[in-house]
C-alpha cells in the first residue's frame, strides 16, 4: 500500500513538473514583435504573432519590435542650399522593420532587443546625413515651396542605406523650413503680394464683365420689322 502511494506522489509531482515545464517552454509572439528562438537549430526560429515552445536553459529568446516608429531629423547645423542659403530644416519620419523575413533578419542583427526610442536614435544620423545631403541640391524657393518633393527625394536617398538595416521608411514629412536672414518670409511676403495683386486683378475683370451684360440690351438699337403692303382686291 506504501509502494503503491509513493507511485501516485511520483506520477504526480511529475505531471506538475511536465505542467511547469510547458508553461515555461511555450511563448507567444504579439504581432508588434518578431520572437527569435536560437540555440539548438542551426537556423533561428522566427514567431511573429504566433506562438512556440523552446527549451529553457538550452534555447534563448530574443525580440525584434516591429512597430511603426517616430524618428525626428532635425539639421544640428545650418546647411547652405545651393543659392548659398544656410537653412535649419525639422523633418519626421515614420520608420518599421521591412515586413519579410530578409527584413526581420537584418534588423535581428543591428536591433536586437531595443526599445522603439533606441532604434530611432540608432538611425537619426543616418537619416539626417540624407536629408543633409537633398538640402545642399536644391535652391531656396524650391525647398521651401515644394516640401512634398523635397521628402520624397530624402525618403528615395535614404532609402538604399535603410534597407541595409532592414529598416523601411513609410513616411517623411518636413515641419519646418528655416534661414537666419529672413528671407524665406520675404518670400511668402512676395507671394501673398503676388496672390492678392492676381485676386484684385480677376475681381475688376469679374466686374467689368457683368456691368457690360446689364448695358448691353439698352444700346442695342430697336429692330423694325418691314411687313409688305397687300392691294385690297
Amino acid at each position: 500500500m506504501l509502494e503503491q502511494f509513493q507511485l501516485y506522489v511520483i506520477i504526480g509531482v511529475a505531471v506538475v513538473l511536465f505542467i511547469l515545464f510547458l508553461f515555461a517552454a511555450y511563448v507567444k509572439a504579439p504581432p508588434s514583435y518578431a520572437y527569435i528562438i536560437s540555440g539548438l537549430s542551426r537556423e533561428p526560429r522566427v514567431l511573429i504573432g504566433s506562438g512556440g515552445f523552446r527549451i529553457p536553459f538550452f534555447e534563448r529568446l530574443d525580440r525584434v519590435y516591429l512597430g511603426q516608429i517616430t524618428v525626428d531629423i532635425k539639421t544640428e547645423e545650418s546647411v547652405p542650399t545651393t543659392d548659398f542659403i544656410n537653412v535649419d530644416v525639422d523633418a519626421v519620419a515614420k520608420i518599421r522593420v521591412t515586413p519579410n523575413a530578409e527584413g526581420t533578419r537584418l534588423a535581428a542583427k543591428n536591433f536586437l532587443n531595443m526599445t522603439p526610442a533606441m532604434i530611432a536614435e540608432q538611425l537619426q544620423d543616418s537619416l539626417q546625413g540624407n536629408m543633409r545631403e537633398i538640402i545642399g541640391t536644391l535652391d531656396l524657393r524650391s525647398l521651401n515651396t515644394d516640401r512634398d518633393g523635397f521628402s520624397d527625394q530624402v525618403m528615395q536617398k535614404a532609402q538604399h542605406d535603410m534597407a541595409k538595416l532592414g529598416i523601411e521608411i513609410i513616411s517623411c514629412n518636413i515641419q519646418n523650413v528655416t534661414d537666419k536672414e529672413g528671407l524665406i518670409h520675404d518670400l511668402g511676403a512676395d507671394n501673398t503680394a503676388k496672390i492678392k495683386k492676381d485676386a484684385s486683378i480677376n475681381r475688376a475683370i469679374a466686374e467689368r464683365d457683368v456691368k457690360i451684360q446689364v448695358l448691353m440690351p439698352t444700346r442695342m438699337p430697336t429692330m423694325h420689322v418691314w411687313t409688305p403692303i397687300r392691294p385690297s382686291l
